[in-house]
């Protein structure tokens, strides 16, 4: 975990706010000071903390610019939280997020929010992921189906309307953050989507993308061959999924070869729970991902073994576009301890480890990345490809990727 101090900035967070004790913000500021001085201090604070700036530095300048005037147009808090929400998509970064929303009109989180996962290819815009249990799911859309249109507009006209501050050309990395954004939509606000499959195009209205809630922690079975499976349920955040996943374990104690499903991790979350279920695995602790602060020198972090006894046996992990942060953290981890074979498809690729700061106008917190992570042969943790890819998020009833990883466990025996 990062520490307390390593937070501090030009008062941005002190050591008293970090505590949750003493400094709060001046409640009486005039709206247009008080965000007015949030966007001022954003815009410095990314400048001289945030990891990958030198790749948006243009933007983000124009972004703030246009940050600065609006604010001076604010008339309510709503409106100011918009003009950061705006300002924050100039760094068309996923990773990177405001600590407030509301239920109607504020973006949606990718990809926690999403239900689809979007690339640009040969000129077209393609569904590559459907998030089981989603909108999109539901209403049919599958891995495959090209993108038409969306609310009326081109899929391009549509990645256009979301990215600020952008040059006249926008990037392959803009275009990628901004067209997943976009199909993302806005919270409350449904959305109307053209797709197209075989020369046939359909026409479908989705609403809250995200699944229905699991109600666990974990879930598990024992499959076909005595193989364990556990699947994290978007839980890696949550301090009670460690002893969830050692229940688990304890059912399936009896499996002679292992699959965790790490596809539906995508809101991320912390070490305190990640390296505990990774250390089940192991018999001796291993570094497992590299941290690179900016500007300093770069180390790894290690997993030590943990529990009364070791999961031991052939494992597969899958992932998808739904594994995020720590769960992509996990799987360059096991790949690089030669512990697991990873299978699915590119990952949610969540660049580096992320900080939080309080901004002093309004006491809203904001997140983003300030170092970089890596496997521990030196790729970045979000361009790392699983060695073994299969599509990993179809949106129908289908798993190639678990097939996958049964068949490839049985060759292991």
């Amino acid at each position: 975990m990062i520490p307390v101090a390593a937070l501090l900035f030009a008062g941005l967070l002190s050591t008293s706010a970090a505590t949750g004790i003493g400094t709060q913000p001046d409640r009486s500021r005039a709206l247009p000071e008080a965000f007015g001085a949030d966007v001022d201090a954003l815009c410095r604070l990314v400048t001289r903390r945030y990891a990958y700036y030198p790749a948006r530095k243009r933007s983000w300048r124009r972004g703030c610019n246009d940050a600065a005037a609006a604010a001076t147009r604010v008339t309510d808090r709503r409106a100011g939280v918009a003009v950061l929400e705006r300002l924050l998509d100039s760094l068309f970064d996923s990773h990177v997020s405001l600590g407030i929303n509301y239920s109607s009109g504020s973006p949606r989180l990718v990809p926690s929010g999403t239900d689809m996962a979007i690339d640009y290819r040969q000129g077209k815009f393609i569904i590559v992921g459907v998030r089981r249990g989603g909108s999109a799911a539901r209403k049919g859309i599958r891995a495959g189906d090209r993108l038409v249109s969306l609310d009326g507009l081109s899929p391009g006209e549509a990645a256009r309307a979301r990215i600020q501050g952008a040059n006249p050309r926008i990037t392959a990395r803009q275009l990628k953050w901004a067209i997943n954004a976009a199909a993302a939509g806005y919270s409350g606000i449904s959305r109307t989507i053209k797709y197209s499959r075989a020369g046939m195009v359909r026409e479908v209205t989705l609403d809250d993308p995200t699944p229905r809630a699991e109600g666990r922690l974990v879930t598990l079975r024992m499959l076909q061959g005595h193989i364990g499976y556990i699947r994290i349920e978007d839980s890696l955040g949550n301090a009670d999924t460690v002893a969830a996943f050692d229940k688990a374990l304890a059912v399936l104690k009896s499996a002679r070869a292992w699959v965790l499903d790490l596809r539906n991790t995508p809101s991320g979350g912390n070490t305190d729970v990640a390296e505990p279920v990774m250390g089940r695995f192991i018999a001796a602790a291993q570094p497992y991902q590299r941290v690179i602060p900016t500007g300093e020198k770069a180390y790894d972090r290690i997993v030590p073994p943990r529990g009364p006894w070791t999961a031991d046996g052939p494992l597969a992990v899958l992932v998808g576009r739904w594994t995020g942060s720590m769960g992509e953290g996990m799987a360059i981890g096991f790949d690089g301890m030669s512990r697991a074979r990873v299978i699915g498809s590119a990952m949610a690729g969540l660049a580096g480890g992320t900080e939080s700061f309080v901004l002093p106008g309004t006491g809203i917190p904001v997140r983003f990345p300030t170092y970089d992570l890596a496997h521990i042969d030196g790729t970045p943790r979000h361009r790392w490809l699983p060695p073994l890819p299969v599509q990993a998020d179809p949106g129908d009833s289908s798993d190639p990727a678990l097939a996958a990883a049964t068949e490839w466990i049985l060759k292991q025996r």
